[in-house]
């Protein structure tokens, strides 16, 4: 497929600039969602919404919905934040202060940051593929799916910055190995896909996970896939994944929040085994699941807005309820170079 330039789309981000989910904080107008920040193995959150302020106005980002958290590859100061509506945001320093990454509307769930030369840095909206080369200020887009169907994953190859991996809705994997100029179709899972992972230290090993359907597991690069059901199976509601989880560290080492509850596989996906929280399995779904990764004893699932947190491999746990916002808990990240450090994203359904 040759490279598209249907869309062309020059933003400079400048101090005027306002984007749709930035609205103004007082007493009276203050909105509890956004981006949450923990400095203390999740026991106390903070919102880390601000934008910049303009005269008595506070411009924040405290009503968007987060559809990503990314880290930047080399200094996790630097994040970035994609909204289900209102672009994508970055910040410098750890979450304290917000800036628009020259996408300021449309929904953006999925960030993929060349780990070569970071100012190049792709995403998807709807049906197309969009890539900056210089830090935000100008994006363009390399590819625009033909049957209109949603890109739901855009992913970098570590080792090969110039091979990139894309899945839609449809369940097409699709690849480009000259940095998005031109695209293949390498295969098609049966199922919609919802997000592609790379394995962090051999990236021929892919996971697809599915709506709905489960998981699948690529050892070739996405060429071929099989599917990694057959233990889930025995789980009812584990195909419903709602959040998947290993480190680099030990990417053998996998972690599942489903609908039946949270799981774990230490061979790479082959087999799984439940871990018990506070809840029957199959009572309720679990949204996220965190792991520190230098201890995997102690993990971090999510409810609704609640927290819960095992510093003993699922022992015992701890219900955090203090977190200062109403809304669904749907993100979930740790600093990878500091575990301490966690952030959480915010979704509510906004009123049509």
């Amino acid at each position: 497929m040759r490279k598209t330039y249907l869309l062309l789309i020059t933003l400079v981000i400048s101090l005027s600039l306002v984007g749709a989910g930035c609205i103004t904080i007082g007493t009276s107008k203050s909105v509890d969602g956004g981006v949450f920040r923990s400095d203390d193995n999740g026991e106390t959150w903070a919102q880390k919404v601000f934008v910049r302020k303009e005269k008595k106005k506070i411009i924040a980002i405290n009503n968007v919905n987060v559809g990503t958290i990314v880290f930047h590859p080399e200094n996790k100061e630097i994040i970035y934040l994609g909204t289900l509506e209102d672009g994508i945001y970055r910040s410098l320093n750890s979450g304290e202060q917000w800036e628009n990454y020259g996408l300021n509307s449309g929904s953006f769930t999925t960030i993929s940051i060349d780990p070569q030369t970071p100012n190049t840095v792709y995403t998807a909206t709807g049906a197309s593929i969009l890539k900056t080369e210089n830090d935000g200020q100008n994006w363009e887009t390399i590819y625009l799916e033909p049957r209109n169907k949603k890109i739901t994953s855009v992913n970098i190859d570590y080792y090969n910055p110039s091979m990139i991996l894309a899945s839609t809705s449809a369940g097409e994997i699709i690849q480009s190995t000259d940095y998005g100029e031109t695209w293949t179709a390498l295969n098609t899972i049966k199922y919609e896909v919802k997000k592609l992972y790379f394995n962090p230290t051999d990236t021929r090993i892919v996971y697809a996970v599915t709506s709905g359907q489960g998981l699948y597991r690529s050892t070739n690069g996405g060429k071929n896939w099989e599917s990694l059901n057959t233990d889930l199976e025995h789980y009812n509601g584990a195909k419903n994944i709602n959040w998947f989880y290993f480190t680099s560290k030990d990417p053998s080492v996998i972690y599942l929040a489903t609908n039946y509850g949270l799981l774990k596989s230490n061979d790479g996906g082959s087999s799984w085994e439940p871990i018990t929280t506070l809840f029957p399995f199959g009572s309720v779904p679990i949204k996220t699941v965190a792991v520190n990764p230098d201890n995997y004893s102690e993990l971090w699932f999510t409810i609704g807005k609640i927290i819960h947190k095992t510093t003993d491999n699922g022992a015992t746990w701890k219900t955090i309820e203090t977190f200062p916002s109403n809304r669904t808990i749907t993100v979930l990240e740790i600093n990878p170079d500091n575990p301490q450090i966690l952030y959480a994203g915010t979704f509510i359904a906004k009123k049509k």
